[in-house]
């Protein structure tokens, strides 16, 4: 008889599956750009997923980074050289969600149509999915291949391709293996905003240091604007999902 793990083993033994793992992907995790609180906070958020293995919760966590980077972007475009953060101000920004701000922010000339298109994309064909867990259009086109399946009354077996749609909880194993793979490539995504909009917001104000009441300013290692928009890959496209491992 196996006598269940007490809380402290059970917890040594979920860090130490995790430890290996994280290991090999902490060199790999995207540093922030921005040395200010709420991007820096984000961005750690995201990686703590990333580390413990979360990747559903890492990549749900880039859409909010996604969202706030524009909203955070354009509000201080839209208020320039205002000393002091103003609370009011920023409330109406809170009562948007993403594709207004996406409008927005095009508006305050911080992206281009080819952007808003990219990120209405991003919104509809991943954002909004796992922000509501609309796991079976997540998991829509996955197939799991080399299936073995049994008659139950004649014991014959077979080998066949079982649709995620079969049943909830092979859309649950499935969606688990498609954020492992899409997490790293949806971070990118995100990262790739965040670094060009502060340095179109940067490029347009020189003075960085009369933001409304933020102070960004770039971290040392990515302070060249030119790079940062050479780096941003706004081409959008869903993750092939079809084939996957036998569950």
């Amino acid at each position: 008889m196996t006598l269940p793990l007490s809380d402290e083993a059970a917890i040594n033994k979920l860090f130490e599956q995790c430890r290996e793992r994280a290991l090999g992907l902490a060199s790999k995790l995207l540093p922030c750009p921005i040395s200010d609180t709420p991007i820096l906070y984000l961005y750690d958020q995201i990686r703590l997923c990333m580390l413990f293995n979360l990747n559903g919760a890492a990549i749900t966590f880039c859409g909010i980074l996604v969202e706030y980077a524009l909203k955070y972007t354009t509000y201080a475009k839209e208020n320039p050289g205002v000393p002091n953060f103003d609370s009011s101000s920023w409330e109406a920004f809170e009562e948007i969600t993403l594709v207004p701000a996406i409008v927005r922010a095009k508006k305050a000339g911080l992206i281009d149509e080819k952007h808003e298109k990219s990120l209405r994309s991003f919104a509809k064909d991943l954002r909004n999915k796992y922000s509501h867990f609309n796991i079976q259009k997540i998991t829509e086109d996955a197939v799991f291949e080399q299936v073995k399946q049994r008659d139950i009354e004649t014991g014959e077996e077979k080998i066949v391709s079982l649709p995620a749609s079969t049943s909830p909880a092979f859309q649950i194993i499935a969606k688990d293996i498609l954020d492992e793979r899409k997490v790293m490539k949806v971070f990118e995504y995100a990262d790739g905003l965040v670094r060009h909009l502060f340095a179109m917001f940067l490029r347009a104000d020189k003075r960085s240091a009369s933001c409304p009441g933020f102070g960004f300013r770039p971290l040392r290692s990515c302070r060249r604007a030119s790079g940062w928009l050479f780096l941003l890959r706004f081409n959008y496209h869903p993750i092939p999902t079809q084939t996957l491992p036998t569950p």
